[in-house]
């Protein structure tokens, strides 16, 4: 059998496996090792402007935020220092092994707001229920049943709660197919009562988009325009 006939064949049991069900839940996700990508996350090459994502997100001391992946933790700890005092900043992952290395890093960091939680593949076990932003960096396209994973998310988010997406269309990077267009994505939270609120042109490669119900004094709620319909 030649290489490139291996490959095929490779490709083509990995695919029926997928298919069919059977492939583990971390093949579903692309999980790596937790070395492997704590490495990766801890790249200075990375492109994540962790600053001018808080400015946007207008986060402040008291708020309650989930950082849904939160890998090495990245964003989790300077999430949980723009929040203190007061706020607290649940760090979600499905590796035990990154949220030892991230409640490390933290308490290395002198970070004492910060909660590492253990979450499942369909539901990110939040202990609370209460949260003001729920925040998925490059992570929404991991989750297999993603539609079902937003919607456990919404349970736990205050009636005016954020949910924030950053993530990359499918032609912004052709070489991976696991990217999900923006406009799916906007169906998705649709389907939950979420709607964009803001668009934010942050990145070069990738959308940034925060979702919220029309609820209390949300945005949705002031822009909303009646009808001029009779009775």
């Amino acid at each position: 059998m030649t290489r490139t006939s291996f490959k095929l064949s490779t490709l083509l049991v990995f695919t029926m496996i997928f298919i069919s069900g059977l492939a583990p839940a971390h093949a579903q996700l692309m999980q790596m090792p937790a070395e492997k990508y704590i490495a990766k996350m801890n790249d200075p090459a990375r492109y994540l402007k962790v600053d001018e994502v808080i400015r946007k997100l207008g986060l402040k001391p008291g708020d309650i935020v989930a950082d849904i992946g939160s890998g090495s933790g990245s964003f989790s700890i300077p999430f949980a220092k723009a929040v203190a005092p007061g706020g607290i900043v649940y760090a979600v992952d499905i590796d035990q092994k990154m949220l030892d290395y991230v409640a490390k890093r933290a308490k290395e960091s002198g970070v004492t707001n910060l909660r590492t939680v253990l979450g499942e593949y369909d539901d990110p076990k939040l202990p609370v229920k209460n949260v003001d932003l729920a925040f998925f960096h490059r992570v929404l396209h991991m989750i297999e049943h993603r539609e079902l994973y937003l919607d456990n998310t919404a349970k736990y988010l205050k009636p005016d709660g954020r949910i924030v997406i950053i993530d990359r269309n499918p032609e912004q990077s052709p070489e991976n197919w696991m990217w999900l267009k923006e406009s799916d994505v906007d169906t998705w939270m649709a389907a939950i009562s979420f709607y964009p609120i803001d668009h934010f042109n942050l990145f070069r490669d990738r959308y940034f988009v925060v979702y919220q119900r029309p609820y209390g004094n949300s945005v949705l709620i002031k822009n909303f325009k009646p009808s001029k319909y009779k009775d």
